[in-house]
């Protein structure tokens, strides 16, 4: 038996056996994997969302898509660059580009699943639906190639649009949920046109998510834009929803401020009833056109499906939640928590089928903006500036000041008094204002830029974008949405709970230094002062904003001292008559004891 680093070794092992053992860990001993490249690790069908990959991982995947095996050619000599850097007119570039694009339009559609029916064998359908995402596949490396266009990152996983199929062909009724704050980056009118190539009785909803984060006057903009294109939409809150369910009395008053009816009917945010009553309504529509046509329904059974599509992190698996009263699927900040489509009964006649998350092709939108949006997982990133100069572009730097409590460096004399902060400026301060510091002694960046992101995701910082040809009044109140003080001295309504709580919590000390005491708010904050109603105030209340928090205050026992007890004359030699030992004359022997010292 031998030494190998201080180690006995057994008889009869050798080092190779180390390598041996570690492919029999990873599972990689089969027949099946004998095939395998070299970069694969696991047989079984992966369900992790791909939205960017190296060259070496996208060669592997055509490769394996294709079904085709690389070998090397020696002495054929391909020349990738020859190192020339011709001169770059931008301007042209970008005309050409944006005229590429709309040319281009068409092309960038989602993969559609190929036809099959009680005859195709699995082995067949597996082969066609690998050959259809193929082409798909080449066809927007085309576009990158042969008209030089950028799109952004997309899902590459065979295995996640499966799901999406699979939830297209069961649903009557395909809802999309979008961010309510810009629906146009999350809605894809090709999935609208799929459905309707699956069914043409098969109805698309758009759920306009997080809805209470908007002014109303914003919402009904929204609304006439919808309504121009024809679009079946509706107004939802998933927090809300839940609020409206919390057994909180606070929390629920202030749900039902939310989903008051305001001037227009049309920019009201329902609440759980009301959407579930919607849902059943239109899928019940839907059935009724599909049996009247003779169109087998792909759902089976008495219930009526309503699917739920759209981008990770858009609040699918909360509105289920939110529906349901209780947690039925897994939650996450980071996009992508849902890996496979769920089926969930939620009355005796519906059915709500969720779909994990999909990152669509398109256009001209930066990774930083797609991070911004929540599509890309921030606690994977390893760069933040791009994403906060993003952030930092759209929120503006009062709300950032005001909502972090943060003094931003001004800007130079040279430069815009009005500009935003620069994402160093942003990331340093609020670094050094929450005491974050790297293992260097510098700031940390890092962990203070993803939080300033979730923050955005989440609506602590509030940015709207206004619908396309909006009058100048709402793209002022777009502006205004989220901004402390300047947005309703302009005389813009505070209904959003971001901007009441902000513009409060900057006025209601002033207006209870007026009022006193015997104001007609709490905490000396008097509502006329404001102009907020019982619903704004209920909703603060609920978000904990607007009065100052009283310090806990300690009992006056805890500062009674008590006197010092006296030792007495103990230890003190007295002469007292009649006693020969009062216990003054006493040392430590030798031995650690305590004798008496006899005189």
């Amino acid at each position: 038996m031998g030494k190998h680093n201080g180690k006995a070794r057994k008889a009869g092992l050798v080092v190779g056996s180390a390598l041996v053992n570690r492919a029999k860990k990873d599972g990689r001993t089969g027949s099946a994997a004998a095939y395998l490249h070299a970069t694969d690790t696991v047989v079984e069908t992966n369900m992790q969302s791909v939205i960017e990959a190296n060259d070496l991982d996208e060669m592997m995947a055509m490769a394996s898509l294709a079904g085709k095996d690389f070998t090397a050619e020696r002495e054929h000599i391909i020349v990738i660059s020859t190192g020339a850097v011709p001169a770059v007119d931008v301007q042209r570039m970008a005309a050409e580009r944006a005229e590429a694009e709309g040319r281009n339009r068409h092309r960038l559609c989602i993969p559609r699943r190929p036809s099959w029916d009680e005859n195709t064998t699995p082995e067949q359908l597996e082969e066609q639906e690998r050959s259809h995402f193929l082409r798909w596949r080449r066809e927007l490396a085309s576009l990158e190639q042969d008209e030089r266009l950028v799109l952004t990152p997309f899902e590459k996983n065979l295995e996640v649009w499966r799901q999406l199929w699979r939830v297209l062909e069961r649903s009557d009724v395909v809802v999309q949920v979008v961010d309510a704050r810009d629906p146009l980056t999350y809605r894809s009118e090709d999935l609208e046109r799929y459905a309707r190539v699956l069914h043409p009785t098969k109805r698309s909803l758009l759920l306009l998510n997080k809805a209470d984060l908007l002014p109303e006057a914003l919402r009904s903009a929204w609304a006439d834009h919808f309504d121009s294109l024809g679009l079946d939409y509706v107004f939802w809150s998933a927090k809300s929803g839940m609020d409206e369910q919390s057994t909180d009395e606070n929390a629920r008053a202030a749900a039902a401020a939310r989903q008051k009816l305001g001037k227009d009917p049309r920019a009201r945010v329902l609440g759980v009833d009301d959407l579930l009553s919607l849902l059943e309504q239109r899928a019940a529509q839907s059935a009724a056109e599909a049996e009247a046509q003779g169109i087998n329904r792909a759902s089976r059974g008495e219930h009526l499906v309503v699917g739920l599509t759209g981008y990770p992190n858009v609040g699918k698996s909360s509105t289920i939640n939110a529906l349901f009263g209780s947690k039925k699927t897994a939650v996450a900040p980071t996009p992508g928590k849902t890996k496979h489509f769920q089926t969930l009964n939620v009355t005796a006649s519906l059915c709500l089928c969720d779909c994990p998350g999909l990152v669509l092709p398109q256009y001209a939108h930066s990774k930083a903006e797609m991070v911004a949006a929540g599509v890309i997982p921030i606690d994977r990133l390893t760069d933040v500036r791009a994403p906060v100069e993003a952030v930092a572009r759209r929120v503006g730097r009062c709300q950032l000041e005001s909502v972090y409590g943060v003094r931003l460096p001004a800007p130079g004399r040279q430069e815009d008094p009005n500009r935003p902060p620069t994402a160093v400026e942003l990331l340093r301060a609020f670094a050094y204002a929450r005491g974050w510091v790297a293992s260097s002694g510098l700031p940390d960046e890092t962990r203070a830029g993803r939080r300033i992101l979730k923050d955005y995701v989440d609506g602590k910082t509030l940015y709207c974008k206004a619908p396309p040809g909006a009058s100048q009044a709402v793209l002022e109140i777009a502006a205004a949405a989220g901004q402390p003080q300047k947005a309703v001295a302009a005389g813009t309504p505070v209904d959003s709970p971001v901007a009441a709580g902000q513009h409060m919590q900057q006025q209601g000390v002033a207006a209870a230094s007026e009022q006193g005491p015997s104001g007609t708010g709490e905490e000396g904050v008097t509502r006329s002062g404001v102009g907020l109603d019982e619903g704004d105030l209920l909703m603060m209340e609920d978000l904990d904003i607007g009065s100052k928090k009283v310090r806990p205050v300690r009992p006056s026992y805890k500062f009674h001292k008590k006197q010092m007890r006296s030792k007495g004359d103990r230890g003190e030699k007295k002469d007292v008559p009649g006693v020969s030992y009062d216990g003054a004359s006493l040392v430590q022997g030798k031995r650690g004891g305590i004798v008496q010292q006899v005189e």
